[in-house]
């Protein structure tokens, strides 16, 4: 048996753990036992990608801009993201109105909103049923040892970026085999000033803890 270094072990362990998170994702339970969300997984390039469209949002988004700085962090070491995406539209025909809508058919029949983080309108239980498959493929990943934190802003730049085709609903889950979890220490990608002058005016209810910003000494 030839002999494999830690490097290589490593890169090999992270490509099956991620298909076996697609499988966790594949296999979750959903609503009416539908089916309909795709998967796909992105590596460095890729995420090299999303980074810089996330930080290009900073007037929009500041959330987003830190999380591109921290993704140009997190590729330095073995990664990888794995998105979850579905359509909008409902083919339950529950008919709940959660979506706003008295029926299925009139959320089908209504016109189609493009936003940054998805399109719409969108049905509830596709919503649910998208959360339900990365909660399985993150509680894959920490069964499988790696560091891993689902992301809003990774998933909605894919989405922009059409890393995955077809959907109108993207959810994202990110793994890392770094030395470190890289993923609850974000607050260095944060400064006073940029604090001062962008976040505070934009989120001001929001607080420096909660959000993992840089806290005065």
């Amino acid at each position: 048996m030839a002999v494999r270094e830690l490097s290589e072990l490593i890169q090999s362990g992270l490509d099956r753990a991620v298909e076996l998170m697609a499988v966790a994702a594949h296999n979750s339970f959903r609503f009416g036992d539908r089916n309909t969300i795709k998967l796909v997984s992105v590596g460095r390039e890729d995420l090299e990608e999303i980074a810089e469209f996330c930080y290009s949002l900073g007037d929009m988004s500041p959330l987003a801009a830190r999380d591109g700085r921290f993704v140009m962090e997190l590729i330095k070491e073995p990664c990888a993201l794995l998105l979850i995406g579905d359509k909008r539209k409902s083919d339950f025909n529950y008919n709940c109105g959660a979506c706003g809508y008295r029926t299925c058919a009139e959320l089908n029949r209504a016109e189609e909103v493009d936003s940054l983080t998805a399109r719409g309108p969108s049905c509830q239980f596709k919503n649910i049923n998208l959360n339900i498959a990365a909660n399985a493929a993150a509680a894959a990943a920490w069964r499988l040892g790696l560091h891993c934190r689902v992301f809003s802003t990774l998933a909605f730049a894919a989405f922009a970026l059409n890393k995955i085709e077809g959907v109108d609903l993207v959810a994202s889950v990110s793994v890392s085999v770094a030395k470190r979890d890289p993923y609850f220490n974000r607050h260095q990608y944060w400064t006073d000033e940029y604090w001062d002058e962008i976040f505070k005016k934009e989120f001001p209810t929001f607080t420096r803890g909660f959000i993992g910003a840089v806290e005065d000494d």
